[in-house]
């Protein structure tokens, strides 16, 4: 490797000098001025710490590291390339973010038989975009293939009405025990206090006896006690050791409603026990679910009794809506809705549950382009 030095008027006449006698692949060591002019140190052939690219690849690796770290030519190059960004500047990739969420949120991934000519009016894009679930429509897209969008959501809510409906939720008021189990806050006590109230007006014949089971040592609930008082009974409690076999004493002419104080899978346990003893033909069982419940909170639940096979309450529609996940969520572990029931009178009778009640429901809830109303009307209970 030789060295040159030269010297010149300016950098560009150095630079042709050194070309000149070097060649194009001549490495410049350092560039100076001295007595004004341009004094530059140059070496023939590439340094040890620079070494050429030898293949295609390599030239490809070394563009592209080119690409992404090009380097400035000057401070004030450096200094601008450093600044961090201002307000506005932040606050307009803030707005661009929001705008990009816009757009996503605005994308469906439907299944082939999703997708017709109109897809603006398709009914399955339409239900998905409502909350309902893919599972159930999927196990309903018979409902809906081949309608028009208004028929097609139409039979949707009524083939899901039909599914979800208990068949005979009227035939509760036959049994001898009727046993309300539920977690803590579902509306369970108001319910054993609404049955109460409901049999004692349409079954005025028979005794109808209201008792809690608990716990040894849990004190009795006072909200059932003070149900009974308004309805002049009283509240019974037993115990959760009490055999079923005690449960065999109660008289024909009467009708035990039970508020069962105990935790879910405890209680199933329980029940599973007392129905041996006493007869399946003999039992109703009532699960209270509140609407807005979530959808894992209603899967759980249901698996915890579904040995039991209990008629599912819906409680709290005074206070909340039912959506289209929970029915969803409902739909597909095939929970029956018997009841609908309001949580904060007492006096309110249940509603039992029909095709046309539930479908009534959703008509109202949602229109047709499946956005939930501001007012929702509910239903009367």
């Amino acid at each position: 490797m030789s060295k040159l030095t030269v010297q010149a008027m300016d950098t560009a006449a150095a630079m042709d000098e050194i070309i000149n006698k070097l060649g194009p692949d001549a490495v410049i060591l350092s560039t100076s001025k001295i007595n004004g002019k341009v004094v530059m140190e140059a070496a023939s052939g590439a340094l040890p710490s620079q070494p050429q690219p030898h293949d295609k690849n390599e030239f490809s690796r070394i563009l592209s590291d080119k690409m992404l770290s090009s380097p400035t030519k000057n401070a004030e190059k450096i200094e601008t390339a450093t600044t961090l960004p201002n307000i506005k500047e932040i606050q307009n990739l803030q707005k661009q973010l929001v705008q990009l969420q816009g757009m996503l949120d605005g994308l469906f991934i439907t299944n082939l038989d999703g997708i017709n000519q109109d897809l603006s009016s398709n009914s399955r894009v339409t239900l998905q975009k409502a909350g309902f679930s893919p599972k159930v429509l999927d196990d309903f897209k018979t409902s809906y293939l081949g309608e028009n969008f208004h028929d097609g959501c139409n039979r949707f809510l009524s083939d899901l009405s039909a599914h979800l409906t208990h068949h005979d939720a009227v035939s509760l008021l036959a049994k001898k025990f009727i046993f309300i189990l539920g977690k803590s806050g579902t509306g369970r006590t108001t319910m054993a206090g609404k049955l109460t109230a409901y049999l004692k007006e349409t079954y005025p014949q028979k005794d109808i006896i209201t008792a809690e089971m608990v716990t040894s040592g849990h004190r009795p609930n006072g909200q059932l006690q003070n149900f009974c008082r308004l309805l002049n009974s009283q509240a019974f409690t037993i115990g959760l050791d009490t055999s079923a076999a005690d449960f065999n004493q109660v008289k024909s002419t009467e009708v035990m409603v039970v508020d069962i104080d105990l935790p879910v899978i405890q209680a199933s346990k329980k029940l599973a026990e007392i129905i041996t003893g006493v007869g399946k033909q003999n039992i109703g069982i009532i699960l209270t679910v509140p609407a807005s419940t979530s959808a894992n909170m209603i899967e759980k639940t249901i698996g915890e009794t579904k040995s039991l096979a209990p008629m599912v309450a819906l409680t709290k529609l005074d206070e909340c809506d039912l959506s289209a996940a929970e029915l969803s969520s409902f739909a597909t572990v095939n929970a029956k809705i018997g009841l609908f029931s309001a949580s904060r009178s007492i006096v309110d009778a249940p509603l039992f549950a029909t095709e046309g009640v539930l479908m009534q429901y959703l008509s109202e809830n949602f229109d047709y382009k499946f956005e939930p109303r501001s007012s929702s009307k509910g239903l009367v209970v």
